[in-house]
């Protein structure tokens, strides 16, 4: 390395970018000082619009993005050692179904107070809870579902449920361990999480989560549950059905249905099962999730399962 490119890498404000890079644009005033970052350094980075101080103790460099995720990191730099994205914000980050948007929350050790955020107290978090997404400390997926019950309903509990199922995040089995350990220190979210799996039985996971909305709507409006992922020979697994019936529904998410050949494909094997005396109703996600289109598609099923 020339002379010249050491005395650039040496220069505070590159040793600086270098932590932001790795932390969404986020350093702390201890993190400076371990880099050999003079505190008279940071105040005049400041007056010149280099860094924005956020907090006590915590500067965000100018240019970076202003994100969910450098707003999380911020805070848990801010909140100190043992702070944790959980709730809402650790599902946003491990990115489970039903969680589209989230307010930066933390849980930190009982007895700290950290004002700037939605805040959680909790005692020691056990080490199989942590993980890390994109540099920012996180309550792992079984925690992350118990505590969400704590502050979200069942409904999306579920589909969060579903989704971590479906990726292999975790289990049932686990679950269930994890809650009859935390019910008896009394954990918020226990009860929740508890009946969510009650009601969801010893099935599979649903392969989306339009497939879970589905069979929420089915529940709210109390109509049987049709067999899901049912085998018809010469045309293939369908997404749920009354087989006694004839009756076929199929649920069109773009993710799987959207390219051409997707299309052909499907009408395609919609013919055949026409062919075979099958009745078929699709829904999009759209109908599923838009109250306005529920009266109609509540009034074909109901036909269907009749």
């Amino acid at each position: 390395m020339s002379v010249t490119n050491r005395t650039v890498g040496n220069r505070p404000h590159v040793r600086l970018l270098a932590l932001g890079g790795r932390q969404h644009g986020v350093v702390t005033y201890r993190q400076a000082m371990t880099l050999g970052v003079s505190a008279m350094y940071l105040s005049r980075a400041v007056r010149s619009g280099l860094m924005e101080r956020v907090e006590s103790g915590v500067y965000t460099i100018v240019g970076t993005t202003d994100s969910f995720h450098q707003r999380m990191m911020a805070a848990c730099l801010g909140a100190g050692d043992g702070a944790l994205a959980s709730h809402r914000a650790a599902a946003l980050l491990l990115q489970l179904d039903g969680v589209e948007h989230a307010p930066v929350e933390l849980s930190v050790p009982r007895g700290r107070r950290y004002r700037k955020v939605l805040t959680h107290s909790t005692m020691a978090v056990l080490a199989g809870d942590r993980t890390t997404v994109d540099g920012i400390p996180c309550t792992a997926v079984a925690r992350t579902l118990i505590d969400l019950g704590a502050v979200v309903d069942a409904d999306t509990v579920e589909r969060a449920v579903e989704s971590a199922l479906r990726r292999g995040a975790t289990s049932v089995d686990y679950l269930r361990r994890r809650l009859d350990r935390l019910a008896r220190r009394g954990r918020p979210g226990v009860a929740t999480l508890r009946a969510v799996l009650e009601r969801r039985g010893g099935v599979s996971a649903t392969e989306s989560e339009l497939e879970t909305r589905f069979l929420q709507l089915l529940r709210v409006a109390r109509l049987a549950c049709p067999v899901r992922q049912h085998q018809v020979p010469g045309v293939g697994r369908l997404d749920f059905a009354y087989p006694d019936r004839r009756v076929a529904i199929e649920l069109d998410g773009f993710e799987t249905h959207g390219s051409r050949l997707a299309f052909e494909h499907d009408r395609s094997r919609q013919n055949r099962l026409v062919v075979l005396g099958w009745r078929v109703l699709r829904f999009t996600w759209a109908d599923v999730t838009d109250p306005r289109r529920h009266p109609a598609v509540l009034a074909a099923l109901h036909d269907a399962a009749a």
